[in-house]
């Protein structure tokens, strides 16, 4: 359980990281309008997500904390952090949805690279 001061910084964090992922998911759905690359953003984004968890897992299991972070709070901000992303990977996928009137998947290759769209992308 997590005392009552980090539930206060937990609060904090995931109120900064929230409005940093919902205002770059923003900016993405207003100022893109190439398909491909609104796809290829996705990919990028996913990506950079999994390695980033992947590294805060990894000094969570090697007890490499920051200090004053205990090692239930770090869980408390990857698990945060996890929900906020794919918050933001869901707002992306629907506006795509909507845009273009097909999933982001259809641009996409199994390896998150993009499909060659048109004969002049890819």
């Amino acid at each position: 359980m997590l005392s009552e001061k980090e539930q206060e910084y937990l609060k904090a964090f995931l109120a900064q990281a929230e409005l940093a992922e919902m205002t770059q998911a923003a900016d993405l759905i207003k100022n893109c309008d190439i398909t491909f690359q609104m796809a290829k953003t996705h990919s990028v984004y996913v990506k950079d997500w999994e390695k980033t968890k992947e590294q805060m897992e990894d000094r969570l299991e090697s007890n490499l904390l920051p200090p004053g972070i205990s090692a239930l709070l770090f869980q408390a901000m990857i698990d945060g952090s996890e929900k906020l992303v794919q918050e933001k990977l869901a707002m992306i996928r629907t506006a795509f949805q909507l845009k273009f009137g097909e999933s982001i998947y259809n641009y996409l290759d199994k390896d998150g690279k993009t499909k060659k769209l048109f004969g002049i992308f890819g």
